[in-house]
């Protein structure tokens, strides 16, 4: 869709997709049964690595499913922070 933007990365942790507002889309990712996928406001990034299994106020979600939409879209404010299970390629659609 117009205005949107796709971002992949391989599994690790915190890594940017985007700074300031915005709204979150889909993620997908080809990781094998488990994979989970922790998405977080930016703000939290400087308070060090993602714990996949923890959430903090600034999280927005935990995921698993290998292909979730959001039809309406989830806003986040100071941008998107991702981490992810190992063995994973994920990709985040976003604006």
């Amino acid at each position: 869709m117009p205005g949107r933007s796709s971002y992949s990365f391989s599994s690790g942790s915190n890594t940017v997709a985007k700074r300031g507002m915005g709204t979150l889309w889909s993620i997908s990712h080809s990781g094998i049964a488990g994979t989970v996928v922790r998405v977080d406001d930016a703000h939290s990034f400087n308070q060090g690595v993602l714990n996949l299994n923890a959430t903090s106020s600034n999280t927005i979600g935990r995921f698993g499913d290998a292909n979730t939409q959001f039809p309406n879209g989830i806003g986040f404010n100071s941008g998107l922070v991702f981490a992810a299970s190992s063995n994973s390629t994920v990709t985040v659609e976003f604006e």
